[in-house]
């Protein structure tokens, strides 16, 4: 009788430690050539065989535990009844506490020391019932067929990727910045061009045939590495202007009367603003180009961006060297933030736990304008939700930067003046 319900718990302890061992971590535990972490991938590779071997051992040695126990009740109580009662409540107690529930508790809280020390018995016990369990797996692929149900491998999706790494912050096993920069590189999938790309208006052009007199104020005033050439209108780009690509070829400039800076222009690349950041970085560098520009719907110039400006989207935003890069959020104080409103309302809704809805626009400016119907100045304010947002600084009718302060109850969105 003890044997049984020691068998029960081994069973049972097997079945709930190879199901609660994470697979991301035996993967490690393989990679890395822990003794048996190869015996046990083995296993769970065949999940058939080893939940046939399980349950069919289980229910062996529960009936062999239900019968022992009828026979000696038989013996001890003369009352028949009386004797298959206490049979039937004894063996279902002893083995809901010992066969069931301690030894599940353990491999639950203790996965990975349990399913190492059970996995060479269990496999002994899978060869012993061998012949009984390709029987019982042969029944489960037919009626696996009958009802139409494929065999798929599982794979690890993002959200369970995703859910791993933000557990793996919570419990102190990751760090912040570390489950921060992982959860980014998810991200940078997800965004479009569109959500980072610098816009249309905010470019800095050069003509194509410019001199070198008529750039350099440019230069001096931006000083960007990289600007798109135009021919007649901004909507006929015709190539990207390096500084580099200028300064190396700086001397042949100066000799031609007729020099000009784009004689060194670089072709332009294109794509639409639609196509996602993480493709387009890898097609630049793959191109070698180091400035994209992005096409709306109609075949107009929608705006542009720089590899620099992708990788902020992982590791957040860079200024120039030796300086700060300036911070599109600032707290005010509890509740209160400054903003740049030329942020995505993704990037604002994730870093502020808000619920600011999105639409037919990418940024908080979009998302004001769009709820207002109007150009707001500067002192306007209006309410969404939980949050009031105030205008303070704008530049002609571009909203540049606002004031958000989190309120305490919700309410449709208002205008005031």
């Amino acid at each position: 009788m003890i044997i049984c319900l020691g068998l029960s718990g081994f069973f049972s302890a097997t079945e709930t430690a190879f199901i609660a061992l994470p697979r991301a971590r035996l993967m490690h535990l393989v990679r890395s050539g822990k003794p048996g972490a190869g015996r046990v991938s083995h296993i769970i590779q065949r999940p058939e065989r080893f939940l046939a071997t399980v349950l069919l051992g289980n229910n062996l040695v529960n009936t062999a535990a239900a019968a022992l126990a009828t026979v000696l009740a038989l013996n001890l109580i003369s009352n028949k009844s009386l004797s298959v009662l206490v049979a039937t409540f004894g063996v279902t107690t002893f083995l809901l506490l010992f066969g069931e529930t301690m030894p599940k508790n353990v491999a639950w809280r203790r996965p990975e020391s349990v399913a190492f020390t059970v996995s060479r018995p269990i496999l002994l016990v899978e060869q012993a019932l061998s012949p009984i369990v390709t029987l019982l797996q042969l029944f489960s692929n037919l009626t696996n067929r009958v009802l139409g149900i494929s065999a798929v491998t599982p794979q690890m999706g993002e959200e369970e990727i995703r859910t791993m790494i933000a557990a793996g912050a919570q419990t102190g096993t990751m760090e912040a910045a570390e489950a921060e920069l992982l959860q980014k590189v998810f991200r940078f999938g997800d965004r479009q061009m569109r959500e980072i790309m610098t816009p249309r208006p905010e470019i800095v052009w050069i003509e194509q045939g410019s001199t070198l007199e008529e750039f350099l104020p440019i230069y001096s005033q931006n000083t960007h590495t990289r600007f798109p050439v135009y021919q007649g209108t901004m909507e006929n780009v015709v190539g990207v202007l390096s500084v580099k690509d200028l300064l190396a070829g700086m001397r042949s400039i100066q000799k031609d009367a007729g020099g000009t800076v784009t004689m060194n222009m670089r072709p332009a690349f294109f794509v639409p603003e639609t196509k996602s950041v993480s493709e387009t970085f890898f097609e630049m560098r793959e191109g070698g180009h180091s400035l994209v520009l992005t096409v709306d719907e109609f075949g107009g110039i929608a705006g542009l961006a720089t590899l620099m400006q992708m990788m902020e989207v992982i590791v957040g935003q860079m200024g120039e060297e030796g300086s700060a890069p300036e911070e599109p959020v600032t707290s005010l104080g509890e509740d209160a933030f400054r903003i740049d409103a030329g942020l995505a309302i993704a990037d604002i809704n994730e870093e502020l736990e808000l619920g600011l809805p999105e639409g037919d626009y990418q940024t908080l400016a979009g998302f004001i304008l769009d709820r207002l119907g109007s150009i707001p100045e500067v002192g306007e304010v209006m309410e969404f939700d939980n949050v009031k947002i105030t205008i303070r600084v704008m530049e002609g009718v571009k909203i540049e930067e606002v004031e958000l302060r989190r309120l305490s109850s919700g309410s449709d969105w208002t205008e005031a003046n």
